[in-house]
């Protein structure tokens, strides 16, 4: 079709027209066309063919103007003509819905009518069009009746959750009070069995004593001995499982917490190898330590747990192995710059454990099997507490195992990294060394190896002691000889003492130096030492600053050799008294045997405090002292003695294994006069004992003669005047020779420093103190007062640090530490007098008590912090022996009893 190019009204019309058409006989939608007849009658003029199939009307069969009322029923022709009318009344288009009924179905409509009107304005047609909406009627009928149904749906789902509710509270409530019945019962339960484990224990106290008194009175017979033995090993076996069962119980009541402090790696591993060397050593198994070298030094934790941890597991792999090694690795997985996941392992070459039986391991009371309780005994407790105390430190523990090849546990603990690390230590001309190591067991050969390496010395490992006199004798045939050998006592075929003895023999003043590696009976090696076949004696675990402390002695020592290669005459001492002090019996015997031959009077305290008893009693000319003792140390005992008023003077010479420049400068600090390396080089102690003993004597005249006259002193000052420590003289004439101000001044001192020493809550002089450099500072400024000048010379230089930005080393602020602690336990005996520990210090104390009495409520381990403050509170009162007796039930676990005490003292004190 041909459309004209401008716009033509006729042919756009005639084109609406054709298209209406079109729809008109093809629509679905049904279309008719009703006249307005006169007589108020409606006929059907047409309609499409939709509207005709509709209506049951053939399509093609040609109609004109049927009435509506012969083609419908009445009541519908009613409906039609009501809505014909209202189109014609509104005069516009209207849209109505329909409804009709076609064979049984219900059907609806949508019609729009639209009435027509002639040139008089008369009503002459009206067309409508009616769209079916059955489709969408149904579904809005749907959608009422789903309306309908979700609001009945709701209102059951209200009342179930109503019900539920009421069930959750009620559920709720019972489950409240079964937790608190539970609580109860557990609280009781942990309560009955804390009574019950002291109940126990008392009796089992009593039992291993009397059998190690027994055992000590030396039985006639063999089997008498062999009873009480075995009474004695049995009385240790109950009281492991009485404590097994109160950790189990603690646990389980949720009273063990764990807690975070610094703590030393290599230290842990120690004491777990020391609390287990006997029971290896029984069996003839090697303990093993491998610690990797990029473990930090220092770690915060809870030491006391993992050793709880490590303990079990070793002690339960020597119960399990007959034969072999056990081995204790340490590595590290860094998780970011301040954590780390400590892995230690713990591997055995026992019987090992079935796929089984490994599913039940970690279970209560439950061990491999049935038999392993009747053949090593225990109640299998102790891998359950092991597993419960890694989950209280957020670890977790594994185990792999082969019957009959031995077992690996391996626990995993999260453990942060302190800020400083102490750095490397060196060893003078390390490098230089060549040393043997002889360990028949490849493992503990690599890893000394390992360490030497790390110190710069280079080593050879053999496996024997016959291949060590090898060794040593293709050394000396090279030229190369070796500087020193490390060698392992328990070896197979030929031991560590016989091979050196063999080596003495063969090789006379050629012979290398013996250092002797063991972990168990070190009485034994102790003649062959005095005799010189060995040089030194190592306890096993070697770890990293136990050989470096030994190769430094080893070092100090052979310098001592070198110079006094002629052998100074030994002098006579018979007009001398003098004291040796040391814990140590095997120690005692050796001095004294070297004492023996110069004639002095010697007599033997065990620790510090007994020395101070006998100096009260008796005037002795020099003073040996131990280091490391128990009850009291030689450097506490030798700081008080620096406070008595003796009214005469008295050296007192340092004799100890710890030898590093550090270890000197702290027995100068507290008043020692001079230190001897252990083992004990005869010529240098005859060179010493001469030294203070004759030439002091004869000089002590001369030298009385050029003292200056001091100005009378009343008892304070003359104690004062009498600390090594204390330049009292340069700070009083600093301060015009004002004595009164000066007293006042060293008493706020102690009352200041004394308080932060003893509170063990107190940051104080640690790398973690935000407040460090003022704390330093003022330190610094209170001790030039005083004239405390080693204390006044080391703040200066860790300000100095501070101040840069440089690093502090953590041995820095010890040592600050260390003299400030000699310096107040002097200061104690000047000014912790009777008439002052009447006033303060029972208030003080009871102060203390009250802090200490609620960990004991609640069994709190932290409890221990204060036992330094308790024994310092209560040293010279009535009170002390009660303080003993608490801190005695404490370190027994004795928390109940221990809190009855305190409440005791309490009363006791006076105060508010």
């Amino acid at each position: 079709m041909k459309f004209n190019e401008l716009f033509d009204q006729e042919e756009h019309d005639f084109m609406i027209k054709e298209c209406l058409f079109q729809l008109w006989s093809h629509s679905d939608d049904l279309m008719f066309i009703v006249a307005v007849e006169e007589n108020g009658e409606f006929s059907l003029y047409d309609n499409n063919a939709a509207s005709r199939i509709a209506m049951g009307i053939e399509p093609n069969k040609i109609y004109h103007r049927n009435r509506i009322r012969d083609m419908f029923p009445e009541e519908i022709v009613e409906g039609f003509y009501s809505t014909y009318r209202e189109a014609i009344t509104s005069r516009k288009p209207i849209s109505i819905e329909q409804y009709t009924v076609n064979d049984g179905k219900d059907l609806f409509y949508n019609t729009l009518l639209v009435p027509i009107f002639d040139e008089q304005d008369n009503p002459a047609f009206i067309c409508g069009i009616s769209h079916e909406t059955t489709k969408i009627k149904t579904a809005e009928k749907m959608a009422v009746e789903a309306g309908e149904k979700l609001k009945e749906y709701n209102v059951g789902l209200k009342q179930i959750n109503d019900n539920l509710d009421a069930k959750v509270r009620e559920r709720t409530a019972a489950l409240e009070l079964a937790k608190a019945e539970l609580e109860e019962a557990l609280e009781a339960k942990s309560s009955f069995v804390a009574r019950m484990s002291h109940e126990i224990r008392t009796p089992i106290n009593a039992v291993i004593g009397l059998s190690d008194l027994a055992l000590n009175t030396s039985p006639n017979h063999k089997e008498q001995q062999d009873y009480l033995q075995k009474i004695r090993d049995s009385g240790d076996i109950l009281l492991s499982l009485v404590n097994n069962v109160l950790d189990f119980s603690k646990i389980e009541a949720g009273k063990l917490t764990a807690e975070s402090v610094r703590f030393s790696t290599e230290k842990l591993i120690r004491t777990t190898v020391n609390m287990n060397v006997f029971g290896a050593y029984a069996k003839k198994l090697e303990l093993v330590t491998d610690i990797a070298d990029d473990i930090p030094e220092y770690l915060l934790g809870d030491p006391l747990r993992i050793q709880q941890i490590l303990v079990n597991l070793v002690s339960n792999a020597i119960k399990f192995t007959e034969s072999g090694s056990i081995v204790i690795r340490l590595r590290c997985n860094k998780l970011d710059g301040e954590n780390i996941l400590l892995q230690c392992e713990v591997t055995d070459s026992g019987i090992g454990i079935s796929s089984t039986q490994l599913e039940q391991l970690f279970c209560p009371f439950t061990q491999a099997d049935n038999s392993v309780t009747r053949v090593y005994g225990g109640t299998g407790l102790g891998l359950t507490i092991t597993r419960q105390l890694c989950e209280l430190m957020n670890g977790e523990i594994k185990v792999e195992s082969d019957v009959g090849k031995g077992s690996t546990f391996t626990v995993l603990l999260p453990l942060k990294v302190p800020t400083l690390q102490p750095k490397n230590a060196a060893i003078d001309s390390a490098n230089m060394l060549k040393a043997l190591v002889v360990d028949d067991h490849p493992l503990s050969r690599d890893i000394l190896a390992k360490l030497l390496a790390s110190f710069g010395i280079e080593s050879t490992c053999v496996g024997s002691g016959w291949e060590a006199i090898d060794a040593i004798h293709q050394s000396d045939q090279s030229g190369v000889a070796f500087d020193v050998v490390f060698m392992d006592w328990q070896m197979p075929g030929i031991d560590g003492i016989e091979t050196s003895k063999k080596i003495k023999n063969l090789f006379k003043e050629l012979a290398p130096p013996i250092l002797m590696i063991s972990a168990y009976e070190k009485h034994h090696i102790q003649p062959h030492l005095d005799t010189g076949i060995i040089r030194q004696f190592i306890e096993k675990p070697i770890g990293k600053s136990t050989l470096f402390d030994a190769i430094n002695q080893f070092f100090n020592i052979e310098k001592i050799a070198i110079s006094n290669k002629k052998i100074a005459p030994i002098p006579q001492l018979s007009d001398f008294h003098i004291l040796l002090v040391e814990d140590n019996l095997i120690n005692q015997q050796v001095a004294l045997g070297y004492l023996k031959s110069t004639g002095v009077q010697v007599d033997c305290a065990e620790n510090g405090k007994i020395a101070i008893d006998k100096i009260k009693g008796t005037q002795y000319d020099l003073i040996l002292m131990d280091i490391q003792m128990p009850v009291m140390d030689g450097l506490t005992a030798s700081a008080i003695i620096r406070g008595m008023d003796l009214g005469y003077e008295l050296p007192i010479i340092a004799m100890t294994a710890h030898t590093s420049p550090e270890d000197k400068e702290k027995s100068l600090s507290a008043g020692m006069n001079n230190h001897i390396p252990k083992p004990i080089p005869s010529d240098l102690l005859y060179k010493t004992l001469s030294n203070y003993l004759i030439s002091n004597k004869k000089n002590r005249k001369a030298d009385a003669e050029l003292l200056p006259v001091k100005p009378a002193l009343n008892d304070k000052l003359s104690m004062l005047f009498k600390i090594s420590s204390l330049e009292a003289g340069k700070a009083i004439d600093s301060l015009k020779n004002d004595t009164s101000i000066y007293l006042k001044i060293v008493r706020s001192f102690w009352t200041q420093y004394t308080s932060l020493l003893e509170d063990p809550n107190t940051r104080f002089l640690t790398l973690d103190n935000r407040n460090l450099l003022n704390d330093i500072h003022s330190l610094k400024s209170n001790a030039a007062y005083i004239g405390a000048q080693d204390i006044f010379k080391d703040c200066v230089v860790i300000e100095r640090k501070l101040l840069k930005n440089e690093y502090v080393d953590g041995s820095l602020l010890d040592a600050v530490i260390s003299k400030l602690s000699i310096l107040l336990t002097a200061l104690n005996l000047v000014f912790d007098q009777i008439e002052y520990k009447d006033i303060d210090s029972r208030i003080n104390l009871k102060s203390t008590l009250r802090k200490v009495l609620p960990l004991l409520e609640q069994s709190d381990f932290k409890v221990e912090n204060y036992f330094h403050a308790l024994h310092h509170k209560s040293m010279n009162t009535q009170y002390s022996e009660d303080i003993t007796q608490i801190i005695q039930n404490i370190t027994d676990i004795e928390y109940e009893q221990a809190a009855k005490l305190v409440r005791q003292l309490l009363v006791k004190l006076p105060g508010s």
